[in-house]
């Protein structure tokens, strides 16, 4: 089966390639994924996937087998937005294809381990599925800002609940067994505006709001490290302010805090560690975390708190050892098993519904939401033998 799936594989290389590369050229940044969700839809069609539907969120689900063990394969389909377009060596929707690397937004975070995952099913059709298994794959929306959103919707609305997950986001084909955590953080100050040729009549918030960020900064490196992940991390990720001109100073003005989590940090830990703070408690600015609404395409709002915890999975575990095993049998060494450092849908999967979930896929993350966006054609088939042995051998467990 390994000489099988290899070969497999190795004749989707060019096909892989190429869909990659048109997924690219479809902007699809969150909230507009329509039409990427509509052209992945039609080479499920033409792969022979056993059923196809979209939910009212826009998640797209491809079926294949009828087996009792349901083992589900996320890979999302919007992007972060391009940025300065001048700050680009090329067109980032043109899919750029050199020395076997395809460039451009989205081609490693993540519409190229979102190619493999679809071709995985042709690979799937061919060799055959295992008689107690249903594979489902799952083109996700959503992800990069309301990350797990998506797969709360497909648990609860859809009653779609795998026994195992693998989410395809970019791991440099390493076997990826949890993520930190994340969490945004609001802190608000108030004042009392005033003529900006008269300042000293009013309370300038945007002074209220400036030690409050110098000690942010000061807070990341004094983070406690934590022995499964690492250091978290804080940083003021954006800042805003109002007043009833430009030329009267700020009734209001607000900081965005990234919080990176790690295992032992929860939401009240979180805020209580900025609360404490001499600059936000002389400032009795508010710290909060926001709560958003997202509205599906069939008018439904699902409310969401953007808080996003951490999880692990064990080395122990059943699926880390499969996946460890499928990296053997079909690669001949070991692989390296490790924690992304970004969020994932992982959050809702194994942090929010504890269901079983690993993580590979092809492309280095360091390239992601970079203008060096890119994925090796090699990695797209690599990953296309990973799932489709670990498949097999799932099946067998």
């Amino acid at each position: 089966m390994k000489t099988k799936i290899k070969n497999a594989a190795k004749s989707l290389k060019q096909t892989v390639t190429d869909f990659t590369r048109e997924l690219i050229a479809i902007p699809s940044t969150t909230g507009n994924e329509v039409k990427v969700i509509t052209r992945i839809k039609k080479e499920m069609e033409k792969i022979g996937y056993d059923d196809i539907q979209v939910d009212g969120m826009g998640n797209l689900l491809g079926k294949i087998g009828s087996g009792e063990k349901i083992l589900a394969i996320d890979g999302h389909v919007d992007t972060v937005e391009v940025g300065d377009p001048q700050s680009w060596e090329y067109n980032p929707f043109k899919g750029k294809f050199e020395d076997g690397i395809i460039f451009g937004r989205g081609a490693c975070d993540q519409k190229g381990g979102l190619a493999s995952v679809i071709y995985t099913g042709n690979i799937i059709k061919e060799t055959g599925i295992p008689e107690d298994i249903t594979l489902y794959i799952v083109a996700s929306v959503q992800e990069e800002i309301y990350e797990g959103l998506n797969w709360q919707y497909i648990i609860k609305e859809d009653k779609l609940i795998p026994d195992a997950v693998i989410l395809s986001e970019p791991s440099n084909l390493n076997v990826a067994i949890g993520h930190r955590g994340r969490a945004d953080v609001k802190i608000h100050a108030t004042g009392i505006s005033s003529h900006g040729a008269a300042p000293e009549l009013g309370n300038n918030a945007i002074y209220k709001i400036a030690p409050i960020i110098l000690d942010i900064e000061k807070m990341d490196s004094g983070l406690k490290v934590d022995p499964i992940f690492g250091k978290g991390n804080v940083s003021v990720t954006d800042i805003c302010s109002t007043s009833p001109s430009i030329n009267a100073t700020a009734d209001s003005s607000t900081i965005h805090i990234d919080r990176r989590l790690t295992s032992e940090d929860s939401e009240e830990s979180v805020l209580n560690e900025i609360k404490s703070l001499d600059s936000v408690r002389r400032s009795k600015a508010d710290v909060y975390v926001p709560e958003h609404k997202y509205q599906s395409k069939d008018g439904i709002i699902y409310p969401v708190k953007a808080y996003y915890p951490s999880w692990y999975m064990e080395e122990s575990h059943p699926l880390v050892q499969i996946a460890i095993k499928t990296f053997e049998v079909q690669f001949d060494s070991s692989p390296e098993l490790y924690y992304w450092r970004f969020s994932t849908n992982g959050v809702a999967t194994k942090g929010i519904f504890n269901i079983p979930t690993i993580g590979f896929g092809p492309g280095d993350d360091k390239f992601a939401h970079t203008t060096e966006d890119q994925v090796p054609t090699e990695h797209l088939v690599k990953a296309m033998e990973f799932y489709s042995q670990f498949i097999k051998l799932w099946g067998e467990s």
